[in-house]
This record gives C-alpha cells, sequence and structure tokens, in this order.
C-alpha cells in the first residue's frame, strides 16, 4: 500500500519526442527506447499536419499538404537524438513494401533534425543544401514519388517540394532572383551548369544572358539561392554557401510552380 502511494507522487518522465497528428499523439519517444523506430498509421485527408515536439517543447510541424489516403509513418531516433522521419502513402491501411515499386505509393521525406540535447546543434543546416540537410544521399537515387517537407530556419513554416535528379535528365537548372521558379537546360549547350561540373564563366554569363524571365519578372542565374515560399528567405543559400552549388545535382521546384524548360532559338 505504502509503495502505490508513493508511487502517485513519482515524477512522470517528459518524453524525448512526442509525434503528434492532427493535434493527437501517435507515439513517444522515451530516452530509453532509443534507437528506435516507430511505425504509426493513420487515415487521413488533405491538410493534414505532422508535428514533432521535443522535450524542452521545440516543434518541427509539417504540412502535408493536398495529399490523402492511409499515411504509414517511420520515425527514427538514433543514438546521437538525430530524428529522421518519412512517410508512405496509400490506398491500403496495412502497407505493402511493394507499393513503390508497383506505383501504388506516394511518399514524403521530413527534413531531419536533432533533439534538444544532442551534441550537434540544427543550425549547422542554415543555407545548406540537401545532401548536407539529408534529404537526399549520396550514392542512393531519391524515388520520383516522394516529396520532400523542408523546414525553414527563418521562418519556421513547412513548404513541401519536389526533385530531379539533373545528371539522369541530362540537364542543367538555375533559379529565379525570387527563388519561387526553377527552369531547365539542356546540360549540352554551352555554358550549362551539367550535374556535378562547373561552368566555363564566359559561356555561362552568354546563356545567362540568352535565358527568358521568370513569370513573376526575375531573372534565372547559376547563383541563385531556392528561396522559402513563405518569408522569401534564402533556403539553399548558394551566395553564403557558394561550394554547395556543384554539389547539388538534385533540381528542386514547387509542386503549384512546376518546371520551365528553356528552348534555344536556332533562328
Amino acid at each position: 500500500m505504502k509503495e502505490s502511494m508513493f508511487g502517485l507522487f513519482k515524477k512522470k518522465e517528459i518524453p524525448l519526442l512526442r509525434v503528434l497528428v492532427n493535434g493527437d499523439e501517435v507515439c513517444k519517444i522515451s530516452e530509453g527506447d532509443i534507437p528506435c523506430e516507430k511505425l504509426p498509421s493513420r487515415r487521413l485527408e488533405a491538410g493534414s499536419t505532422i508535428e514533432f515536439i521535443d522535450q524542452s517543447g521545440d516543434s518541427h510541424k509539417h504540412d502535408l499538404g493536398g495529399f490523402s489516403g492511409w499515411f504509414h509513418f517511420s520515425v527514427r531516433v538514433h543514438p546521437n537524438r538525430a530524428c529522421q522521419a518519412d512517410c508512405a502513402i496509400t490506398g491500403d491501411e496495412e502497407y505493402d513494401q511493394n507499393a513503390f515499386s508497383q506505383g501504388k505509393a506516394k511518399g514524403i521525406r521530413f527534413q531531419p533534425f536533432f533533439i534538444t540535447g544532442a551534441e550537434t546543434s540544427n543550425d549547422i543546416f542554415i543555407g545548406k543544401g540537401l545532401f548536407k540537410r539529408g534529404l537526399h544521399f549520396n550514392g542512393n537515387v531519391t524515388n520520383g514519388a516522394i516529396s520532400l517537407s523542408c523546414e525553414c530556419e527563418h521562418c519556421r513554416n513547412s513548404f513541401i517540394i519536389n526533385s530531379f535528379h539533373s545528371g539522369f535528365s541530362n540537364l542543367g537548372y538555375f533559379y529565379s532572383d525570387s527563388g519561387a521558379y526553377t527552369l531547365t537546360v539542356s546540360d549540352r549547350l554551352p555554358g550549362s551548369p551539367a550535374a556535378l561540373s562547373t561552368p566555363d564563366e564566359s559561356e555561362l554569363k552568354e546563356l545567362e544572358s540568352k535565358l527568358p524571365l521568370a513569370p513573376d519578372g526575375t531573372r534565372f542565374k547559376y547563383r541563385n539561392s531556392f528561396k522559402c515560399p513563405h518569408c522569401k528567405e534564402p533556403y539553399i543559400d548558394f551566395t553564403a554557401n557558394p561550394e554547395e552549388r556543384v554539389a547539388e545535382y538534385y533540381g528542386n521546384y514547387f509542386p503549384d510552380k512546376g518546371i520551365l524548360q528553356y528552348e534555344p532559338d536556332h533562328g
């Protein structure tokens, strides 16, 4: 009896991480659980959200966009307190491992982060490319059915983007001054920033002078940053991190804007 009475006053352990979908907790992870993977599934409509709240109250919230169906989440926390999460979206309550290969699934990969208390700060990612952020991986091709959910370090809002492998597509790409539009060019054109290559500066300037204006009237340039659609601050900041430009062989675009393509006039 004494033990149960004292148990009433026992301090409740605060989870290392709580995961909420549309405000409802779907899983939680304690210090003693890691390394671990949690696999909650939920049937969701378009406009839903997922939120990761750590023990300090720091939150990483992602809008799930226009996707609907069964969301099969994977939340992984590593010994260094790094959290990686993604989800497969299908029409079935039970997840089929072959759904992607059969074209029956779409996915979202969420921007990884370090839980408060980790030796590494999330500030190391500011302005860096998607390989550094853990949204793409060298040596592994991201399935075209997987979208990426990014989190802006400036305004903390999330946004969904799609990527294309410029090497496999034989394309170079440019972002507009506004960061809102993506233009592709054949990697055979002189000055084209082909994947993993540094373009000749004079040929690049010549090519840039021929590119059309973006729909919002801004210019396309090789070193323009990819920007947050909410606050317009650089997300992949090629000005602050010029070494990232050659390494970023995935081009990115916003689903509602699509990809623009430059077709040279051969006269």
